[in-house]
């Protein structure tokens, strides 16, 4: 599958159609983003900025949700992924730039000849994700539509970015098939936003290795950078 070998497109949107008549709050807010039936939600902060394995320890985040969450759920082996449709898969531009002018027209030409390669790979492998996405369904919400997947609960650490890269991407919704719980991100911000009981909230927190705080739904989406 596209988004890595541990998940399948889901077969339709509906097990995402109860999200958006749940979400009463104010657009900018976390009720907004969390679906409102859940007794506690908590902002888990994302790492702090690294010069490396930034990526790595977010991933850990997602691990440790997965963990702790698939013994606060009576479906541990379906969850559902929902990914922003406008993180750009299909629009990759390879860029190459040379520190110093060409020294003479063989070079310059070979130069022109390797940039018109780059953008034709590019066109080619943007071909063929864009086909692979129209085959997953989509669902919307305000201001964003979302690629719907399906998985175990611990395949979250097994999305991938929708290339040949292998590399691991995040999902921007992700609950389990009953409900139980359910996690929020988004693009202008990195924190989790986390809904649940006080028995999944008491022990997530116990186990996160980042700062977290409890928060309510009508606390506003601070931007982070």
């Amino acid at each position: 599958m596209i988004f890595g070998d541990k998940l399948i497109a889901a077969e339709s949107v509906a097990p995402a159609k109860w999200i958006g008549p749940a979400c009463s709050g104010s657009n900018g807010t976390v009720g907004a983003l969390v679906p409102n039936q859940y007794p506690l939600l908590l902002r888990v902060s994302a790492p702090d900025p690294q010069p490396e394995g930034w990526w790595s320890a977010y991933r850990r985040l997602y691990e440790v949700v997965a963990s702790v969450g698939a013994r606060h759920t009576s479906t541990p082996d379906r969850a559902l992924f929902a990914v922003w449709e406008g993180h750009g898969f299909d629009t990759v531009n390879t860029q190459i730039a040379w520190r110093d002018p060409a020294p003479d027209e063989a070079t310059r030409r070979a130069r022109d000849e390797h940039r018109a390669q780059l953008r034709i790979d590019d066109e080619r492998r943007n071909a063929t994700i864009r086909t692979a996405l129209h085959q997953v369904p989509r669902f919307d919400l305000p201001d964003r539509t979302y690629y719907l997947l399906e998985g175990s609960v611990s395949a979250v650490t097994q999305l991938c970015y929708p290339d040949s890269s292998g590399e691991w991407r995040n999902p921007d919704l992700y609950w389990p098939d009953d409900r139980r719980w359910f996690v929020a991100t988004d693009v202008d911000f990195w924190s989790l936003y986390i809904g649940g009981d006080s028995d999944f909230i008491a022990e997530l927190t116990s186990h996160l290795p980042t700062r977290s705080n409890m928060v309510t739904s009508t606390d506003r989406l601070p931007i982070e950078n």
